[in-house]
């Protein structure tokens, strides 16, 4: 897809989100909760960064699989936190 830029040129529209593997690391860290914070916010935060991750697969496909691994491992991560805060209901 092309904009048309005011003075008659165009350019590629930008992805909303990160195109590489590196890009979607940084976004990410910058996005990290404080150590201390909530534990359903770092759930949150783990559950956004495997949707980051997975969307940035579907870019990023030299580095399909690896990105799709980061996803899932933040996926348990976020299974994690919520299995330990459930038990803590109990």
């Amino acid at each position: 897809m092309s904009v048309t830029l005011p003075h008659g040129g165009s350019a590629k529209k930008q992805p909303d989100g990160p195109t590489t593997l590196a890009e979607a690391h940084e976004v990410l860290w910058r996005q990290r909760p404080a150590r201390d914070a909530d534990p359903l916010m770092w759930a949150e935060f783990h559950r956004h960064s495997a949707t980051v991750y997975a969307q940035t697969a579907a870019v990023d496909t030299r580095h399909k699989h690896e990105t799709l691994q980061c996803a899932a491992i933040e996926i348990r991560k976020a299974q994690d936190i919520e299995r330990r805060l459930n038990e803590g209901d109990q």
